[in-house]
């Protein structure tokens, strides 16, 4: 921060220095020749025959002012990104007035760009718009991925959430979803709400067989497959550091922004191997009320498997648009409203002709309504504020998992009913029946977002200042998890029906200030994005250490670009860095987690007549609330060039990402204290009924026991190289040639201490009954990629034809896990008292085997190596109303066999083909 104002000092003081004593003004307004729409930010700078030099940069109306200039003759240079170098003589001798028309750089006005394109700004982004999203073909979202650097097509799977994942190699596993978590998604500059969803079955442990976890997505982010494409515009997916305006993430930010205005009928229709969708979308303009509204509505009815009738996912959507400008007293007005619904629906059922067992069932349903509203004014003419705009949300969902279970057992199972702390006796479960689980859910979510723009120019200087407020509140209204006690989905669950609306509700409040300045040197130009924003939670219990506490992000980004270079002047760099820091909060489930029962057997009685039979159970009841839990904040880093010569574009980007406070569920341990009865104690040939527990003799006993607790154990480490090329469209072959690829190297491991249970039993005393380890070693892996994409699209405007073919080569993809060290750094005993791990504990009979062993061969780096797939996409417009596309991915490849830690693996690979009809009228 200190660096910061420096900086600030530095540019102000070369302001005022660079003002020179002179004798006349000039008055000037730079235009666009077709449009006549004022330029803002050009540079124009005036050279005298004796070297003097006098620079400005045009406001928001394409205007500026040069004061003091003396008598001469001088060079006027104009200069604005994506227009020639314009250069002109004058002779000063008298104030004056000036105006430019300026002639963008030659363009075919007829251009097809079939894929994304790297933004020149301060900060890495990427540029999708509508007619790369039309020539991809998406069926969600997350087709659009494919298009970043780094990225690589594959076969749509619906039948899993998907998650976002930027600038990563691999995947970390569920530790690491902070990546994915702190990926904000905005659509016409409204947030998408993540914090109040719980939908999970917290009863089946993830990776079972039972388990549905890959169509869960609590506290791991935004479900992509319920993001409809056909109402978007254009996406900009922002990988380096967003604007202090946008807060409560860390890893990206992704802006949607869809259709305003005028638009004829557009129905689309869409069928490949896995899924059909149609999507219809229409946007009327009445003039004279300077009034638009856009309506859309979308419907995909997909089967991940062809072969499996039991499996199915749907999604509808639903969007209604209204836009309203107006003027008055030198100022605009607009007002934007949008409404929409999402239904996006899992359902799938075991096959009761190929399983022994009754039918299982799962479904999950979502269902969003949400109403946004922005109201801005702009000022127009020269003044302080520029700018006001207030936006608010509010959105509900009802969202419901519903299971149905055929549970079957193999022996005696006690119900685990007791919602109460204490000694009770126990009840057993059938070996067979049918449990139910109904997963109740109501987030809703209500934010407001206050800001202004402010403006504060010199002769050599421009400030456009942002500051601004924040308030959203979630909560979830749901009913939780709802199931028969006596009958819950798995019979060794140390959970219990929870509701969802006992949770306070968690509210953020953030201000922010930002100052983007823009300051010529000479023939070069300097950029500095400046800001901080801070964020808080409150509406906890004073005992978070989270609460009320504000959290800061300083956030800084700089570009030089240089003056044109050559003859033709056609030549222009760039060179930007930037560094800064993102934080999440966390999430309503991670700040108030269910309670965890501890159900301890201290009797276990059989008896021939089963009226006799006695199980004594004592229930401990834990809060696994992690009261010093803070949020997880990533430091981003990153180094930009970027190169343009006449129709050539080049773009490389370093970057550096450092986040060691990533939420995962991390073991805690603690001792319970139990009565330990004997049976042997008691006298079969006395009894009337039961045993009375009086009459039989015990003795007290300790055991450890886990749960897990949420904490900022995890660290993600990203870095790598990114990079885009895109050359000029060669005239005869109509052809562009296209390359993007990327570097990545990702680590995953945790950042904190872990306990791990050893599963050992000496004199039939399980070791982890007595002692637990506390291990400081590195249980994560580092995970490489390299890949490069070359696109060479045709467009032949006389047949309405666009053909693309693509080549995606993955040049090595590899794995190395990090080498563990197996000696515990201390352990803990019954007593719950931590102890240092000494020479004589690895003699000890019991903690000996707390030191644990691996297999070296765990530890070898492997590598997949080259692979490559060729991609065919083409489109054929037949008039002005009919569009009819196909594509074929993978329609060939080169991936040969190879040897892997002495084994042969073979990949197989499958084309995805389908095709789309558009009819625009």
């Amino acid at each position: 921060m200190y660096k910061l104002i420096l900086l600030y000092q530095f540019l102000f003081l070369y302001s005022s220095l660079t003002a020179q004593k002179a004798e006349f003004t000039i008055y000037g307004k730079i235009r666009d020749e077709y449009t006549q729409q004022g330029l803002e930010f050009a540079t124009v700078s005036f050279q005298s025959e004796q070297g003097k030099f006098y620079g400005v940069i045009t406001n928001e109306e394409g205007v500026f002012i040069v004061r003091q200039m003396e008598r001469g003759h001088y060079k006027i240079s104009i200069s604005f990104v994506g227009y020639p170098l314009f250069t002109q003589e004058l002779q000063l001798d008298k104030n004056d007035s000036l105006y430019f028309y300026l002639r963008p750089q030659a363009t075919e006005l007829t251009e097809v760009v079939v894929t994304a394109t790297e933004s020149k700004g301060l900060n890495s982004s990427t540029q999708i718009d509508r007619e790369a999203m039309n020539h991809r073909q998406p069926s969600s979202f997350s087709d659009l991925l494919s298009l970043l650097p780094g990225g690589m097509s594959s076969t749509p799977n619906l039948s899993s959430a998907s998650l976002v994942r930027l600038r990563q190699a691999g995947n970390g596993g569920d530790e690491y979803d902070i990546s994915s978590l702190g990926t904000a998604f905005l659509i016409d500059g409204h947030r998408l709400p993540t914090d109040a969803n719980m939908q999970k079955v917290v009863q089946i442990s993830s990776g079972t067989t039972d388990s549905h976890d890959n169509l869960e997505f609590a506290n791991k982010g935004i479900d992509m497959r319920a993001i409809s494409t056909d109402q978007i515009e254009s996406v900009e997916i922002v990988r380096g550091l967003a604007s202090v305006e946008y807060g409560d993430l860390t890893s990206g930010l992704i802006k949607i922004n869809r259709k305003k205005g005028y638009t004829p009928w557009d129905a689309r229709f869409k069928a490949d191997q896995y899924a059909k969708l149609f999507a219809l979308g229409k946007g009327t303009e009445l003039k004279e009320r300077k009034l638009t509204l856009n309506a859309g509505l979308d419907y995909t009815d997909a089967r991940p498997d062809p072969r499996d009738d039991f499996s199915t996912y749907k999604r509808l959507t639903g969007s209604i648009r209204i836009n309203k400008n107006g003027t008055f007293s030198r100022a605009q007005l607009y007002w934007g409203l949008t409404a929409d619904y999402t239904g996006s629906f899992d359902n799938q059922k075991s096959d009761p002709e190929v399983t022994l067992q009754k039918e299982d069932r799962y479904k999950a349903s979502y269902n969003a309504l949400s109403l946004g509203n922005t109201l801005s004014i702009d000022f127009l003419g020269r003044q302080l504020l520029k700018r006001i705009e207030f936006n608010t949300f509010l959105s509900f969902q009802k969202d419901q998992i519903r299971q149905t279970k055929f549970v079957q057992l193999d022996r005696d199972r006690v119900i685990p009913n007791s919602i109460e702390e204490g000694e009770h006796d126990g009840e057993i479960l059938p070996y067979k029946y049918t449990a139910h689980l109904l997963v109740d859910g109501q987030p809703f979510r209500a934010s407001a977002k206050l800001k202004a723009n402010l403006e504060i120019s010199g002769e050599n200087i421009l400030h456009r200042i942002l500051i601004g407020t924040e308030w959203s509140m979630d909560k979830n209204y749901g009913r939780g998890q709802v199931y028969d006690i006596n009958r819950p989905l798995n019979p060794t669950t140390s959970l219990r029906p929870t509701t969802f609306r006992d949770i306070p509700a968690g509210h953020k409040y953030a201000v922010f200030a930002e100052d983007h300045i823009r300051v010529p040197i000479g023939y070069h130009q300097l950029e500095v994005i400046g800001g901080i924003r801070g964020s808080m939670l409150f509406n906890l219990s004073s005992r978070y250490r989270i609460q009320n506490k504000m959290y800061f992000d300083p956030r800084i980004s700089a570009q030089w670009n240089f003056p044109s270079i050559g003859q033709s002047k056609t030549l222009y760099v760039s060179i930007s860095g930037s560094i800064g820091w993102q934080t999440k909060m966390p999430t309503l489930q991670q700040l108030h987690p269910y309670y965890y029962y501890s159900d301890i057997m201290q009797l276990n009685y059989y008896n021939l007549n089963p009226d006799f039979k006695r199980i004594n159970i004592l229930t401990h009841i834990t809060d696994p609330t992690n009261y010093h839990l803070k949020p997880a904040s990533n430091r981003k880093g990153e180094i930009k060039m970027d190169l343009s010569y006449q129709k050539s574009q080049l773009t490389v980007t370093y970057f550096k990402e450092f986040l060691n406070s990533g939420f995962r569920n991390s073991t805690i341990t603690q001792p319970y204290i139990y009565k330990k009865y004997d049976p042997s104690s008691i006298d079969d040939s006395q009894l009337q009924g039961p045993p009375d527990l009086a009459d039989i003799s015990w003795q007290p006993d300790t055991i450890l026991g886990n749960h897990s607790r949420v904490t900022n154990g995890s660290f993600l480490g990203k870095e790598g190289i990114e990079f885009q090329f895109i050359s000029p469209r060669l005239e005869g072959l109509k052809t562009k040639l296209t390359i993007n690829g990327a570097w990545f190297r990702t680590t995953y491991k945790n950042s904190e201490p872990v306990f791990y249970a050893v599963n050992k039993i000496v004199n039939n005393t399980p070791i982890n009954d007595k002692y637990l380890g506390y291990y400081d070693w590195i249980d994560g892996s580092e995970k490489q990629q390299f890949n490069t994409t070359f696109i060479l699209d045709t467009y032949f405007k006389p047949l309405g034809l666009t053909l693309s073919l693509w080549i995606e080569c993955m040049w090595f993809n590899s794995s190395r896990r990090f080498k563990q060290n197996g000696r515990p750094i201390a352990y803990m005993d019954v007593t719950g008292v931590m102890h240092p791990y000494t020479e004589e504990d690895q003699k000890d009979t019991y903690k000996q085997w707390l030191i644990k062993t691996f297999n070296d061969e765990l530890f070898k780096k492997t590598t997949e190596p080259f692979y490559m797939y060729v991609n065919f996409k083409a489109s054929k417009d037949f008039g002005k109303f009919l569009n009819l596309s196909l594509y074929v991915d993978r329609i060939l490849d080169y991936s040969p066999d190879y040897d892997s830690n002495g084994y042969t693996i073979r990949r197989n690979v499958n084309p995805y083909f389908g095709m789309e009809i558009t009819l625009k009228l």
